[in-house]
């Protein structure tokens, strides 16, 4: 049963997508941002799921270190939505271009317009979806999970190949009913099974301390990583895409209450799965496992229906978003290639974007360390960069901004490196650390040099 209300949802989605493909106008505008036409509803029915992909990895994250999954995964991101909805959703609304690279390079210019849409291209890439949807997959229908994740590949591939954003919008209006349905079964199930009076007693010491007796720099480190709301493409999208700047802004703002619900119901989830299955080899698996053994047969193919749609909306744009920065922005701008080539370039980079993370997930099969090494490597390169292009007042000039972005990335990667090689952080600092020090100390280089900010026509 769960096997086939997987495939059901695919298939639907696919379908919406197919369908969507139809009602496509022409131009790159419309494959990029739907048109810039999104309403409110539909705004909120798009940005919430795909936001929210990594609903395994925060059953892995609860399973593992309990309550700290709310002060670390949802806390802060809620206060840099926040951030976002009032300074950022505006300006990208208004500001020419329908890329995060555009932006870049109206303000700084070409070159470092390249680095951004790279460095885009890696923080988009759905990596951590693709090993959920392959875990999934695998555990109801016994196949390989390689042969699984290239099977959800080939479904994501479907749905966006010709119609873009606007099929990933539609295919999102059936992914946020099921991602909320299927958490409204298995929670009274788990309630009937283990009442509240005897969760804290099932759970290990330290499981319902807001730190999860994690370290001080690694839940530092992670708060930090929050600032990848800031950067992240899924919001510049839809920001970009939708119809007015009031969308934006309430757009935004209503998302982060449907996702306050959410991570209460998954927390939850996530709490009873350690209570009910104490040795799990996979906490990757605490969700699929929990349903397992508390659903009937028709509930469960109804929650795994669920999980899958949160994990396929992201991994669809996430993927969308990839493919576009490494296509229209990265091969496009290099090609210096007109609008119809670059539209055929996304396409073509679609296929290269998934095999990449199907080969990433394979070499780091944890879904919490894909989030904190990628979010560690890139922020650094994007955060300072992408902040000047909206707020003029405190823009380096292009060649500090260039060597702020190339600097902190590359010094976060090699801290990231080092780490792994070690077996721990160079002198205790997390990557995100040294690597966001080095940006701002090239970037208040920039400031201090002589000449006036580039570029500073952007609205204020």
């Amino acid at each position: 049963m769960g096997w086939l209300g997987v495939g059901a949802l695919l298939l639907a989605a696919a379908g919406l997508g197919l369908w969507a493909q139809r009602r496509r106008k022409p131009g790159l505008a419309d494959y990029v941002l739907a048109g810039r036409a999104l309403t409110l509803p539909s705004f909120v029915a798009t940005l919430v799921p795909t936001f929210y992909g990594g609903v395994l990895g925060v059953g892995e994250f609860t399973w593992r270190s309990g309550l700290s999954n709310w002060t670390t995964q949802a806390l802060p991101y809620y206060a840099f939505a926040g951030v976002y909805a009032l300074w950022l959703s505006g300006r990208v609304r208004l500001e020419p271009g329908l890329t995060i690279p555009d932006h870049l390079e109206n303000a700084y210019g070409r070159p470092l317009a390249l680095v951004g849409a790279l460095l885009v291209a890696v923080l988009a890439a759905p990596a951590d979806e693709l090993l959920m949807a392959g875990a999934l997959l695998s555990h109801l229908g016994g196949l390989g999970e390689g042969t699984a994740m290239g099977l959800c590949a080939a479904a994501a591939a479907a749905v966006l190949w010709r119609g873009g954003l606007r099929s990933d919008v539609w295919a999102n209006r059936l992914q946020i009913a099921l991602m909320y349905g299927g958490f409204a079964l298995i929670l009274p199930a788990a309630l009937r099974a283990l009442p509240p009076a005897g969760l804290a007693a099932a759970l290990p010491r330290g499981h319902l301390s807001w730190t999860g007796n994690l370290p001080t720099l690694r839940l530092l480190a992670w708060w930090l990583i929050a600032v990848w709301t800031l950067v992240d493409p899924s919001f510049h999208q839809r920001c970009a895409a939708a119809r007015s700047p009031e969308v934006a802004r309430w757009g935004i703002l209503l998302s982060i209450a449907c996702w306050a619900v959410f991570d209460l119901m998954t927390t939850a989830a996530g709490l009873y799965a350690r209570a009910l299955l104490p040795r799990l080899s996979d906490p990757v698996l605490a969700f699929p496992i929990l349903a397992d053994r508390l659903l009937g047969p028709a509930a469960r193919a109804l929650f795994y229906a669920g999980l899958a749609a949160t994990i396929t909306a992201s991994l669809q744009g996430r993927a969308l978003q990839a493919c576009v920065s490494l296509g229209k922005d990265a091969a496009g701008r290099w090609k210096a290639a007109g609008e119809a080539r670059q539209e055929a370039l996304s396409r073509l980079a679609l296929p290269v974007v998934l095999a990449g993370c199907w080969l990433l997930a394979r070499l780091l099969p944890s879904v919490v360390e894909l989030w904190y090494d990628i979010g560690s490597a890139v922020i650094p390169g994007l955060l300072l960069p992408l902040l000047g292009v909206y707020f003029p007042r405190w823009r380096a000039r292009p060649r500090w901004a260039l060597a702020a972005s190339l600097g902190g990335w590359s010094c976060a990667t090699c801290w990231l490196l080092a780490a792994g090689r070690l077996g721990h952080a160079p002198w205790g600092l997390e990557p995100l650390f040294p690597g966001l020090a080095v940006s701002a100390g090239l970037w208040a280089a920039g400031l201090l040099s002589p000449g006036a900010p580039q570029n500073t026509s952007i609205p204020s």
